[in-house]
């Protein structure tokens, strides 16, 4: 008995055991329940569950909210009672067809609610076979705020439509090599074909077939990808019937995820007719410019020429010259000595000629050290060398449309003259460090005290750079060989530093020692004098003249066999530097004069000669 109610107690602790486990596993289940029941509780859209025969048999809380359905009402719908008819039939056809194949479909539909509104909805449905019974499982996503989005967008379109379709600008995008793939009608009939579709079919390649000039191409490209955005860009075009137009082009860059140019995109406007009326009005400014040159030249009693102050035949003649220099574009020399005015001769040239509301840049190339000749004539790009932090322009770029006045030409190297030569040969030039040619349009007026065609022989000068220069000469007198002018020149110096000063007058003695000074500084060194005298009172004309140093027999050549004949003139030279400075107890600047010399070429050959004295 005892072992059979210990057996009844084991029987009994086992059954207990086994209820805990289920009463645990249904709490599980419980929980899992209520999990699940959650996540589908959140879903942002209504979730559904149909059985085979279109019963909905599993559904979240939203289903009722955003539908008005109640739990009780929601299982006596059918699956297409949710639609009007015409979506009902393609909602079947869609049921039917996840049924044969299995795969997941999607549709857009209008849900109708229980009020009777329909709104508009995007449908998911898989298939689930559990037990050898088929179901549908999907969600739906109200589309009402997207709908709007496109409907907003869509009228966006259609206005950018009629925009770009009626506009009378030509839009356009284009790939960076030239192929058009985008075209208004307007953009059509500017280049002269009946729509866009002829246009971008028969131009393969805008940049072999529309451009006039591909430099200009190219310079639009590069201007276009530096700045960002381009306005009023200036380019001729071929048009279908192979004659050229003018178009104004406002354009911007569309660049890729990895920063390269993807598209080029913008307006272009015809401006052909403004060009012309512009060039025609351009053609009537030239032709009264010459009338009033032919009539100038009727005037034989000129005083006085822009800032150039003479009336003598000489000064006549420089001013015939310059009118006919200003009336061409080609490239002008003007020789002269040191002070005689070659500065205010170009600046004259320049603002008669249909240049003149361009820049009038001008370089002193004696004041250049040879190590910067280059990078202050071209200009550098950052990290040319050290110390280039970033790009700077040169002269070049500065002149461009423009005047460029070199000062000195003589100065300049035979490696800067190979490069000047390319740009006046229209090859361009590169800046110092870059890679991009560069095209400046100038015109180039040089000066210089020495002769050229001397420095040629002595190769000095490249030859084919001096007859690209030596176009229009104009040789401006020294100051002694036009002494008529100095009294003019007096009257202006002294009416110009004299303003609101009270000026003893010049005596007599003064006016002849002015008239027959030498004057080897030239009309600078009587500006000079006039002003020293205005403002220090002081007439004084020794410490800056000389009379002429002559060479006298004792300088002899020597005995110079065994050297070179330029080494023999270099020995010659030195002597009679030497003697000149001893006779003038080393007062280089009289010295210089006496010997008709600039003094900066004087003081170079004091150096070259090593005939600088330490202090």
């Amino acid at each position: 008995m005892p072992d059979t109610i210990q057996k009844l107690l084991l029987q009994i602790a086992a059954l207990q055991k086994e209820a805990d486990k289920y009463k645990r596993s249904f709490e599980d289940l419980q929980q899992e329940k209520l999990f699940s029941e959650k996540v589908l509780d959140s879903l942002p859209g209504i979730f559904y569950l149909y059985d085979d025969n279109s019963n909905i048999i599993r559904w979240n809380k939203n289903h009722e909210t955003l539908t008005g359905f109640t739990a009780e009402e929601l299982p006596n719908r059918k699956m297409l009672d949710w639609f009007d008819k015409a979506d009902g039939e393609r909602i079947a056809e869609e049921v039917k067809t996840l049924s044969q194949t299995g795969e997941r479909r999607e549709v857009e539909a209008d849900l109708i609610i229980k009020n009777g509104s329909k709104i508009p909805y995007y449908f998911t449905g898989v298939q689930m076979t559990v037990e050898g019974r088929n179901y549908m499982l999907g969600v739906g996503v109200e589309l009402t705020e997207i709908k709007k989005v496109q409907d907003a967008l869509k009228k966006s379109e259609e206005k950018y439509r009629t925009i770009f379709e009626n506009a009378v600008e030509g839009i356009f995008q284009t790939t960076p090599d030239g192929k058009i793939i985008s075209a208004n009608p307007a953009m059509a009939h500017i280049l002269g074909y009946s729509s866009p579709e002829e246009l971008i079919g028969t131009i393969k390649d805008l940049k072999n077939q529309l451009y006039v000039s591909l430099d200009a191409r190219d310079d639009f490209i590069r201007q276009i990808i530096t700045q960002k955005t381009i306005s009023g860009f200036e380019l001729q075009f071929y048009r279908k019937d192979g004659n050229s137009m003018w178009a104004a082009i406002h354009a911007r860059p569309v660049f890729d995820e990895t920063g390269r140019l993807k598209l080029i995109e913008g307006l272009l406007a015809d401006i052909t007719e403004q060009k012309r009326a512009t060039e025609e009005l351009r053609q009537r400014e030239a032709y009264l410019r010459k009338e009033n040159i032919r009539l100038r030249h009727n005037i034989k009693d000129r005083f006085r020429f822009g800032k150039i102050i003479g009336k003598s035949p000489a000064m006549q003649e420089v001013y015939e010259h310059i009118l006919k220099a200003s009336a061409t574009d080609a490239n002008v020399i003007i020789y002269g000595e040191s002070g005689t005015g070659k500065e205010l001769v170009a600046s004259a040239i320049h603002e008669m000629s249909d240049r003149n509301r361009q820049r009038f840049v001008a370089v002193h190339c004696g004041a250049i050290p040879e190590t910067l000749l280059e990078s202050e004539f071209f200009g550098y790009t950052k990290g040319a060398f050290t110390g280039a932090n970033k790009d700077k322009s040169g002269y070049l770029d500065h002149a461009d449309k423009g005047t460029l006045f070199l000062d000195e030409l003589g100065e300049i190297s035979l490696s800067v003259q190979v490069k000047l030569l390319r740009v006046l040969e229209g090859k361009g030039f590169m800046p110092v460090g870059g890679n991009t040619v560069r095209h400046p349009d100038m015109r180039i007026i040089a000066a210089t005290n020495r002769n050229l065609m001397a420095e040629v022989e002595k190769g000095a000068i490249r030859e084919d750079f001096f007859y690209r220069i030596h176009i229009i000469p104009i040789h401006l007198p020294p100051l002694r060989e036009r002494r008529e002018d100095i009294p003019l020149l007096i009257e202006y110096f002294i009416k110009t530093f004299g303003k609101g000063k009270t000026i003893p007058p010049l005596t007599g003695k003064m006016l002849d020692t002015l008239l027959n000074h030498r004057w080897p500084g030239n009309v600078r060194e009587l500006q000079n004098v006039l002003y020293q005298y205005i403002v220090l009172n002081k007439f004084d004309l020794a410490p800056i003249s000389s009379e002429p140093i002559v060479i006298t027999k004792d300088i002899s050549i020597g005995d110079e066999n065994g050297i070179s004949f330029q080494a023999a003139l270099e020995n010659f030279e030195k002597k009679i530097i030497t003697r000149a400075l001893e006779q003038n107890r080393w007062h280089r600047e009289k010295t210089a004069a006496g010997l008709g010399l600039p003094p900066r070429t004087f003081f170079r050959k004091m150096k070259k000669y090593g005939l600088i004295r330490q202090k």
